[in-house]
This record gives structure tokens, C-alpha cells and sequence, in this order.
């Protein structure tokens, strides 16, 4: 470069600074204002004005030395009237709107498409399909795409105007601001020619979408749809392997701001089922090792013929403690996904959205999921259909199971009586919205996927190649276990105790039963030390959940397909659930996800992904999480970087699909709760996602102190 620019641990400061200067939500007033301004039009005009205005009126942040521009901050302001803000909440509540759980956001745009043909391409290709179509809510519909499409053209040409009058003003960043207003004017109109431009425009159309409200948008295989720019700008000698290392890292930066979950998937198998392995992916992982932060939650693709450096350089960044990446098994989920009948190359496509959700990136409508506690199936096949804690009848009476194969039978039918009415509520809050999909259209949004154009329908309405699924996450899968050993042990096999027996014990929540508590606790096998007893407890009650969840479908024909995960709502839930069987008290957590309860796993981590592998994961497409934790001292070295890649590969090849760790020391995370003055920079895995430690709940914080601390080696 002929110019200087700033380093991205210092863009990560200033913009952390303009953060905390944000405090209104000007933007609900500038919709309020379009929606009024233009009330009687179709909705899905009224809805592309809307952001229009937001993206007319927004600031435009910038910290010049920076190497990308674009920001979704300038939708906040410093002040605003609270009277001002409450009618505009009102005028938009009138309205209504998509959310998460009917399919808003969690989704990853087709930026390939984008960087080749650029918005103006993808603007003609909609002129285009409006000349074809007759159908006149088919040509509302293309035309509102058409006016956020223009919107957005006309942002990016905002930007490339302020970059130039801030190069006027700021002598030292002339050269680098000039150049930057020069490349956004080009992008405002035009496909981007160079790598530099190609992350600049993925960059500004995320901003978009933060800036559309939508929140956990993902950047989809960054690695495998910039490579061909980073190919052809290698080969014309118009950039170097550090300069460009230097641009990821400003773009992690970026990322890092904001406090969102914006996933980035690297490596796995390309669309014709190579090995798609490149340096970009290697760069990416340094940069997330060197800014250090949150906001960028990258998941690594892993399969057969993945080479073992790229595991070592996983494993590299993962002992650094910020939780990144997480690691995927393409040899499950590919068939999985696969065998419910998506195309062979969209699926080898697959990214993340959100924390560790599957997604066949612009080629889908949005992402939903809700939590399903499995462990109050257990206790309500006790009591006989009844919660323990309220006395509510939530279940179907079951009566008194004479045998462990009858009680197998009564915790099934709780658990499928539980997500049918789950299922059910899920959908009837779908229909809302799904019942009406011309009143509530993403007109921008939908032109990046396909085939909303071609078909002239918006993303929730017909027009995504694929629909909607939405993802019951199965929670407790390993104190769902535990507690159907303990049954099965110490009622039917031992007759310890009786059904009679186990009820008053729970609900006086062990109150007088010690003894007996310490007996659940211990005298029986635990999920999650290679015991086959109680994996293969936990493996028939994973599979039943999982083609449970298959049998149903969404408002617009999408799956219900299975998860397991929970984030920390595992926390809550046990919360809401009282005394079990494996001897947990009432309202302690839950295990995690597809974790055994934490400190259960004794045997070290080689016997817990022992465990953990048993389960099917092909019948949990939509995503899973299994988290360890691993003492620094097994990390340190080349020993340390071998043994953690290797166990990655174990893990995978017995089948596990899902691998996350915290590496942070017990004794570090105790000060930082004692002291968290100290430890503001303090990054953790938590569930699906990394977040500063000290920022999060003491309950949250407890859990992770809970986890088993391994050896490996």
C-alpha cells in the first residue's frame, strides 16, 4: 500500500467507543414517519420505503485510517424524545412484523451471487422478471424489490460521497479516503472487480441488514466465495498474502462490534465435493486469534480428507480461550441433510447462522428455533403425567408403569404429547404471518436469495428455493439419561425403591432423603464416560426426539428438524423443573445440549465424545453442540496442538458432529468473578457463541464454572 492505515486493534477501540455513545433508536421514527407517510400503498412497498428511509437518513460513521467502510451504528443517535419514541413503537406495533420464531433474520444472503453480478446486476435480473410475470401481486412484489434495491444503490453511494468530504478534512487519510469513496462509487453501480472490493461489498450489504433491524445475520463460506478474487488479484500481482491478511483483520474488527452473533463458516467440502481448504480460511482463523473478541463466531467445516494442519491451526486459535471455532463434522451432516431430499451440491453449500444452526445459505427463508426440555418428560412420566413443581397436569396421565420397558413407553408418550403441543404453538405463531405473506415481505432481503426473483415471491412466501424450518432444540439429552438409568436401575432392576417411593423424594426435593440422593448420584452409570448402558439411554431418547420432530411441518412446508442445544437456556429451564431422578435438586440446571451433566464425565474427554458419538446425529440436521472444557496445561506446545487436532478427529470419526471448548483456567475464572474489573477482555465459549465473561448472568457464569475440567493426552 502507498498509504498508512490504522491497525485493526485500534479500529476494534474506537469503534467499542462509539458504541457506548448510542442510546436511541432513531430509526423506529423514520419508519413510523414512512409507513404513515405512505399508508393505503401495498404493504410490500411501504415495507421497502421503510428501510429506504433508514438508509436515507442514518449517520454515517467512519474512523478514517480504517481499511473498510460501512456501519450500522448510524441508526442510533445520543438523544431523542421518549414521547416521540413510544408513538413510533406504537405506529410500528399497528403495523407488525416478522421476528425471529416467524422467520425475520438468522440467515445467510447469497453473497456469491452478489459479488457477481453486483446490486446493479441483480436489479436488472428483477427488470428483468417484472417484464415476464402478469401476476399483479407478483409485480408489487418485484417492483418493492426494485425500490430496495435502488435504496440500497443509493447508500452505497452516501458512503462513497462521505468518504470523499472526509478525506477534505483529514490530510493524513486523504489518499486512503479518496480511494475508498472511488471503489463505493464504483460498488454503488457496478460488480466489485477486485478482492478488496468483493469484502467491502459484503461488508455494506451486512451492514444493510443490521441496519433492516435483523439481528444473528451470517456471512455464509467467505472462504470459498472470496477466493476467486484473492486468486485472480494474487495472479496480477494487485495484492500480497499480508496486505490481505491485514483487510480480514479490519474486517474482524468490524464484526467485533456491536455485540451480535454473525457466524462465518470456513473449510468442509465445496459444491462438487472437494477438498475446499485455502489460505483465506487459515487468515481468517489468525485474524479471529488476533483481535480477540466475540462478535465474529467462526465454525470450521470438517471432513474426511480436511488436512491435518488446518485441524492444527483450529486447534491453535481454539487454546487461546475465546472459544473460536467451533468445529463440524461434514460427514454427518451432509447425509443427513441429503437423505431429506435438498440437492446434493446446495447441501455440500451448507453454513451457520446464528450460533451453530444449519443453513443452506441464499438458497433458504430465514431460520427459527424454540427449546424443548426433555428432562420434564422424565419427571412427568414419574408423576403421572404431572409437574412436579406447580402440580399442573402438563401431560397425558400414563399411569403407574409396572415395568422399566412400560416407564420407556410412559416417558415417549410424555414426550411426544409435549411437542405436539409445542410444535403446535410454534406454528400457530407462524400462521400469523404466513397466513398474509404479501403484508409482511423483505423485499431487499429476498432479492439475495434464490429463487425470489425468478419466481416473483418473497423469501417466506414461496419464493426461497427452499422453506423455512424451524428447529425444536432438544435440551438435556444427558440428565434425561441420567435420570431414565436411575429409573431403570434402582426401580425395576434393584427395586431399591418404589414409584411411591421416588415421587415423595423428588417432591419434597430430597428433603430427608440424602442418603438415597447420594445413591442417584453415584451408584449409577453416567452419560458421558463411555458407559454403553446409559449412552444407549441417551442415543433411544435422541432418536425418538429426532423423528419426532421429522413428522411435522411448518405453515409453508418447511421441517421441523431436531437440535441439540440450548445456549444457557438450559439454565432457566432447570429452573422451571423440579427435583429428577439422577439426583439433581429442584431448579438446578439442566445438562447442555448434547453435553453430559457437567462434572458427571470422569473418564476424560476421549470417553466422553465416546459417549456423545453414540447418539444419531443425522436425525438432528438443524445443529448440535457438545462443549468441553480443557485445561490450558493439556494445551501448551506442539504436543498440546496435536493431541486437541486429534482428538477433533476422533471425535468425527466415531460419528460425533459438533465440537466446542473453553480452555480458560478455573482458578483465572473465579478472580474474574471475584475481581471483573480486571477481566473486561475476558472471552469464554458459552454455548453456540463467545462473549465476555465478566458480562454475563452469575447463573450463566456458575454453569461454566460447572464444566469438567479435562486433561488430554
Amino acid at each position: 500500500m502507498r498509504y498508512d492505515f490504522l491497525p485493526a486493534v485500534e479500529v476494534c477501540r474506537r469503534w467499542a467507543e462509539f458504541q457506548r455513545e448510542c442510546r436511541c433508536m432513531q430509526a423506529a421514527l423514520w419508519r413510523a414517519e414512512s409507513f404513515q407517510r405512505m399508508e393505503g400503498q401495498p404493504m410490500t412497498y411501504r415495507r421497502a420505503a421503510a428501510l429506504n428511509a433508514v438508509l436515507e437518513r442514518c449517520g454515517l460513521p467512519l474512523v478514517p485510517g480504517e481499511l473498510l467502510v460501512g456501519s450500522s451504528l448510524g441508526r442510533f443517535g445520543r438523544e431523542g424524545s421518549p414521547e416521540a419514541m413510544e408513538e413510533a413503537n406504537r405506529t410500528l406495533a399497528d403495523i407488525g412484523s416478522r421476528d425471529f420464531t416467524t422467520s425475520f433474520d438468522h440467515s445467510a444472503p447469497d453473497y456469491a451471487a452478489l459479488l457477481s453480478e453486483g446490486i446493479g446486476g441483480i436489479r436488472q435480473h428483477a427488470e428483468d422478471s417484472l417484464r415476464i410475470h402478469g401476476d399483479p401481486a407478483k409485480k408489487e412484489f418485484l417492483e418493492s424489490t426494485l425500490i430496495a434495491l435502488e435504496g440500497a444503490e443509493a447508500h452505497i453511494g452516501r458512503w462513497a460521497e462521505e468518504a470523499g468530504r472526509q478525506a477534505a478534512l483529514h490530510p493524513q487519510w486523504s489518499e486512503l479516503l479518496s480511494e475508498q469513496s472511488r471503489m463505493l462509487a464504483h460498488l454503488s453501480r457496478s460488480a466489485p472487480r477486485t478482492f478488496r472490493e468483493a469484502i467491502q461489498l459484503v461488508w455494506l450489504m451486512h451492514c444493510i441488514m443490521k441496519l433492516d433491524n435483523r439481528y444473528a445475520m451470517a456471512f455464509g463460506r467467505m472462504d470459498q466465495y472470496l477466493y476467486p478474487f484473492y486468486c485472480a488479484d494474487l495472479e496480477a500481482g494487485r495484492v500480497t498474502p499480508e496486505f490481505t491478511q491485514v483487510l480480514l483483520d479490519h474486517f474482524i474488527a468490524r464484526v467485533a462490534d456491536g455485540g451480535d452473533v454473525q457466524n462465518i463458516c470456513i473449510g468442509g467440502v465445496t459444491p462438487s465435493g472437494e477438498d475446499g481448504t485455502n489460505p483465506l480460511g487459515f487468515m481468517l482463523l489468525e485474524s479471529v486469534k488476533w483481535i480477540a473478541r466475540p462478535g465474529a463466531n467462526l465454525t470450521a467445516r470438517i471432513h474426511a480428507g480436511t488436512p491435518f494442519g488446518f485441524l492444527e491451526k483450529c486447534a491453535e486459535v481454539i487454546r487461546t480461550g475465546i472459544g473460536f471455532p467451533a468445529v463440524f463434522n461434514d460427514e454427518v451432516e451432509i447425509p443427513a441433510l441429503t437423505a431429506l431430499g435438498y440437492a446434493l451440491e446446495d447441501v455440500r453449500d451448507y453454513c451457520f447462522v446464528g450460533c451453530i444452526e444449519v443453513f443452506i445459505p441464499g438458497r433458504q427463508a430465514p431460520w427459527s428455533d424454540s427449546r424443548f426440555n426433555l428432562l420434564q418428560c422424565v419427571n412427568q412420566a414419574v408423576f403421572n403425567g404431572q409437574n412436579s413443581l406447580t402440580g399442573a397436569q402438563d401431560g397425558p396421565g400414563t399411569g403407574e408403569p409396572d415395568s422399566w420397558e412400560a416407564f420407556q413407553e410412559a416417558f415417549l408418550a410424555q414426550m411426544r404429547s409435549g411437542l405436539k403441543a409445542h410444535i403446535e404453538a410454534i406454528n400457530a405463531c407462524k400462521r400469523r404471518c404466513d397466513d398474509r405473506p404479501q403484508d409482511f415481505t423483505s423485499p431487499l432481503m429476498s432479492a439475495l436469495i434464490s429463487d425470489c426473483i425468478e419466481r416473483g415471491l418473497d423469501q417466506c412466501g414461496g419464493g426461497a428455493r427452499y422453506p423455512a424450518n424451524h428447529g425444536p432444540c432438544c435440551m438435556g439429552i444427558g440428565s434425561a439419561a441420567d435420570a431414565l438409568m436411575a429409573i431403570k436401575r434402582f426401580i425395576y432392576e434393584e427395586k431399591r425403591f418404589t414409584l411411591a417411593k421416588m415421587r415423595r423424594m423428588l417432591a419434597g426435593d430430597f428433603e430427608g432423603y440424602e442418603s438415597e440422593r447420594r445413591l442417584l448420584l453415584r451408584g449409577a452409570p453416567k452419560y458421558g464416560n463411555d458407559d454403553p448402558e446409559v449412552d444407549s439411554l441417551a442415543a433411544a431418547a435422541a432418536e425418538a426426539f429426532g423423528k419426532e420432530c421429522l413428522k411435522y411441518r411448518t405453515p409453508t412446508g418447511g421441517r421441523h428438524w431436531s437440535l441439540m442445544a440450548a445456549n444457557v437456556a438450559n439454565i432457566y429451564a432447570g429452573m422451571e423443573t423440579g427435583a429428577s431422578t439422577d439426583g439433581r435438586k429442584a431448579r438446578e440446571p439442566l445438562s447442555d445440549a448434547a453435553s453430559p451433566t457437567f462434572g458427571r464425565e470422569k473418564k476424560g474427554p476421549t470417553a466422553t465424545v465416546r459417549s456423545a458419538a453414540r447418539l444419531d446425529y443425522r436425525l438432528h440436521p438443524g445443529g448440535d453442540v457438545l462443549n468441553m472444557k480443557l485445561h490450558p496445561s493439556a494445551l501448551s506446545g506442539e504436543k498440546g496442538l496435536s493431541a486437541l487436532a486429534s482428538l477433533i478427529r476422533a471425535c468425527f470419526d466415531l460419528g460425533g458432529v459438533q465440537l466446542q471448548f473453553n480452555t480458560a483456567d478455573r482458578a483465572v475464572l473465579r478472580d474474574a468473578m471475584a475481581r471483573p474489573e480486571q477481566y473486561e477482555n475476558l472471552v469464554v465459549r458459552v454455548s453456540g457463541f463467545s462473549a465476555y465473561f465478566t458480562s454475563l448472568d452469575r447463573r450463566v457464569q456458575e454453569d461454566i464454572m460447572a464444566r469438567t475440567e479435562h486433561m488430554i493426552g
